[in-house]
């Protein structure tokens, strides 16, 4: 076996987070295709990076599928960066995912003792998305310049995905308008490595049960600003089926790839939406995190609300800590049954959005608090605060061992921990459990059909 020699080759199994794999005749290394393939599939590549526990595969062609493959409802499928199972079909993805999870925390801890419950799936597995953040760019070298997400397995190349199934009619019609609009103008998009340009991103959300929609044009200060008046008048023409909210001019000169702002121009409405989670609703600023399906999110909250309903006596409140609250979702919708809730989010404009959202709703037993988690707690610590029961959804980095050896100093006797990456939370369980915390409930939440992302819910106990 050589680089670059031509193999045929089945598809056997895929490795977390999505890294389809077979295996050569009389080899034991994985063989690893950079494609969206799945088992039931023949390929033909190019041998690529050979190491002395895998191979690399290149220059994928799909020659043969079983029966029982779906065919991918999407075009550009095997070119975007965005979806990852279409070759499955909905619950076949879901119950993947969810394997993802289990051999990720089995192989992490030693306690076998919990109880692991059917994975939560979504009825609306299409159109699910509330947020979408698209990039200005070119599909080729010198190409024009066109709005889409990128392709896989590149940080330049764009592909146009005006029809993608991940997001609703109106996303459909604004990003299609954005794309005719800023090409039949050749308005220059920012490039990265010459950072020269004007267009840079375009992000839409939408409150799914508020019908309310907003749009985020973001650019540089390198062109005339009249043609973002022109942009917005003609978004505003647009036949919409939810009403068109907030229209948000951003300049951003900086050189990072990440949406911030050195100015904010409101040029229509408000600059808020809100979106309703159960009975509650949140205001929802163009920069804080919310999670991006809305009805998804009622499914992954109802599985916190179980776990505590699930740990706490009857007629008793406890004194709740939401950690990593981002825009107090958690908190407030656990609020009704807690005594006093206590949020802590890094991200201060979350944290003001969290507070303005609890008065809006009535709630006066909870408060949201600025700052790093870990010295926030140790502030809380001084004025004699202390929790019955801490629930944790940090971000995909996970909570970290400094902040759990801190949680695991008040000796509390459950932890709800909600989770958007099984491998961080894997590592962080190992260190619950070297500290006598244990898995007692476990639940997936498969909130983004064909991506390989998963929300997961875990209840741990003390020893």
């Amino acid at each position: 076996m050589k680089k670059g020699e031509i193999i045929s080759l089945k598809i056997f199994g895929i490795d977390f987070p999505s890294k389809p794999y077979g295996y050569l005749e009389n080899d034991e290394r994985k063989c690893f295709a950079n494609m969206n393939v799945v088992p039931g599939q023949t390929i033909k590549a190019s041998i690529g990076k050979i190491k002395n526990n895998k191979i690399e595969l290149r220059n994928i062609e799909i020659v043969d599928s079983d029966e029982n493959v779906s065919i991918p409802f999407c075009k550009k499928f095997n070119t975007c960066g965005g979806c990852t199972f279409q070759y499955l079909n909905y619950e076949e993805q879901a119950n993947l995912k969810a394997k993802f999870v289990y051999k990720l925390i089995e192989n992490s801890i030693k306690n076998r003792a919990y109880i692991t419950l059917p994975v939560v799936t979504m009825e609306k597995n299409k159109e699910y998305r509330n947020k979408m953040e698209f990039s200005f760019g070119n599909e080729f070298k010198d190409g024009p310049t066109i709005l889409g997400l990128h392709k896989k397995n590149s940080f330049h190349d764009i592909v146009n995905v005006n029809e993608c199934k991940l997001m609703d009619e109106n996303f459909r019609n604004i990003t299609k308008f954005t794309n005719y609009f800023f090409s039949s103008k050749n308005i220059p998009f920012y490039h990265r490595l010459t950072h020269i340009g004007f267009l840079r991103n375009l992000v839409i959300r939408k409150g799914e049960k508020t019908r309310e929609l907003g749009v985020n044009i973001v650019t540089t200060s390198q062109g005339d600003f009249s043609i973002i008046e022109e942009y917005k008048n003609g978004l505003l023409k647009l036949d919409l089926n939810m009403e068109l909210k907030s229209i948000i001019h951003t300049i951003n000169d900086d050189k990072s790839d990440s949406v911030k702002a050195d100015k904010e121009i409101i040029l229509h409405g408000s600059r808020d939406i809100r979106e309703k989670i159960f009975d509650l609703y949140f205001k929802i600023s163009p920069y804080s995190f919310f999670q991006t399906n809305s009805f998804g999110i009622e499914k992954l909250y109802q599985q916190v609300i179980d776990n505590l309903i699930y740990i706490t006596k009857e007629d008793e409140k406890p004194i709740v800590f939401d950690l990593f609250s981002g825009t107090g979702t958690i908190g407030q919708i656990v609020a009704k049954y807690s005594k006093e809730v206590y949020g802590i989010e890094l991200i201060e404009e979350a944290v003001i959005k969290a507070n303005e959202n609890a008065v809006e709703n009535g709630i006066k037993n909870a408060k949201f608090i600025a700052g790093d988690v870990f010295e926030k707690l140790k502030v809380l610590d001084d004025e004699n605060i202390k929790p019955d029961i801490i629930i944790v959804d940090p971000p995909r980095s996970g909570i970290g061992e400094k902040t759990i050896l801190k949680l695991v100093e008040y000796s509390i006797d459950n932890i709800i921990y909600v989770s958007c990456n099984p491998k961080t939370l894997a590592d962080d369980l190992k260190i619950f459990e070297d500290n006598d915390y244990i898995l007692k409930r476990l639940v997936c939440v498969d909130m983004f059909g064909y991506t390989p992302h998963l929300e997961t819910v875990v209840l741990l106990s003390k020893i």
